[in-house]
C-alpha cells in the first residue's frame, strides 16, 4: 500500500514540475471587426437580447412630448415622427450597463434617429454617458480594430440627422461616412453592383437593417453573407461574433 502512495505522490510531483516548466498557452487573436459577422436584434427588449447572446442591437429613437428620447418597441409607420409604444432610452442604457458586460465580444448599439430635435439627441448622449466610462470607446472609424481590443466595450453606430449634436461626438461608426453602410435586406440581397458590394465589405462594414421586417419565403435570410455583409438582423445563428 505504501509503494502505491509513493508512486501516486511521485506522479503528482512530476505533473507539478511539468506544468511549471511548460510555457503558458497563448490564445490566438480573433481578428478584426470588419472580418467578423454577427446576428442582430431589433424591437426586442434589450435585456432579453443580451441574455440570449446577441451582441448587435438596433434601436429606433424618437422624441416624446417632453423632448425626452424614447425607443420604439415595434415598427412605426413610415413618416411618423413619434412612437406610442415605447420605452425610455434611459432604461435601455441601464439594461446595457447591467447585462452587456462582461463579454469577450463588443456590444454594438446602432441608433436610428427619427427625430431632428437637438435637445432630444443631446439628452440621449447624456444617458449614454451614464454607462461606465471603461466600456465606452473614444476612437472613431474603428472598422479595423481587433475584437480582442473591443472586449467589454460598447461601440455606438449611428448616422442621418445627428450632425452637430452630442450624440455625434459619442458615435464611433457613422453610416454617413465612407466605411459604413446601412442597407435594407432587399438592397443587400439584390445590390445594384454585387461586385462593388463584395469589394466594399473587405474594408468596410455593412449593417443589414430590419426596415420593413419582411422577407419573401423564397429568400434566404443568410444571403447577404455571400457579399460579406457583417451585421445582419435576419441572420440565422448565434448572436456572438464569429470570423468569416
Amino acid at each position: 500500500m505504501e509503494w502505491v502512495l509513493a508512486i501516486l505522490l511521485l506522479g503528482f510531483l512530476g505533473y507539478l514540475v511539468y506544468d511549471e516548466m511548460m510555457p503558458p498557452k497563448l490564445e490566438k487573436p480573433r481578428g478584426t471587426l470588419v472580418n467578423s459577422v454577427a446576428a442582430g436584434s431589433v424591437y426586442e427588449p434589450v435585456s432579453n437580447a443580451l441574455r440570449r447572446g446577441i451582441r448587435v442591437l438596433e434601436i429606433h429613437l424618437y422624441s416624446d412630448e417632453d423632448d425626452q428620447p424614447v425607443v420604439a418597441t415595434g415598427p412605426v409607420s413610415e413618416g411618423t415622427d413619434h412612437a406610442y409604444d415605447n420605452v425610455s432610452f434611459e432604461s435601455v442604457c441601464v439594461d446595457i450597463t447591467n447585462d452587456a458586460f462582461p463579454s469577450k465580444d463588443p456590444c454594438i448599439l446602432s441608433i436610428v434617429s427619427h427625430t431632428e430635435k437637438s435637445r432630444t439627441l443631446n439628452i440621449a448622449a447624456k444617458h449614454l454617458k451614464t454607462i461606465p466610462r471603461r466600456h465606452l470607446v473614444e476612437d472613431k472609424d474603428i472598422v479595423d480594430a481587433s475584437l480582442d481590443s473591443l472586449a467589454n466595450k460598447l461601440v455606438i453606430v449611428s448616422g442621418g440627422n445627428i450632425h452637430g449634436t452630442e450624440l455625434e461626438t459619442l458615435t464611433n461608426l457613422n453610416w454617413n461616412n465612407s466605411n459604413v453602410r446601412r442597407l435594407s435586406y432587399t438592397q443587400a440581397v439584390h445590390p445594384e453592383d454585387p461586385e462593388e458590394l463584395s469589394i466594399f465589405t473587405k474594408s468596410g462594414i455593412v449593417l443589414v437593417a430590419s426596415d420593413g421586417g419582411y422577407i419573401p419565403p423564397t429568400e434566404n435570410p443568410n444571403t447577404p453573407l455571400k457579399y460579406g455583409c457583417q451585421w445582419n438582423f435576419y441572420l440565422h445563428g448565434p448572436g456572438g461574433f464569429s470570423m468569416r
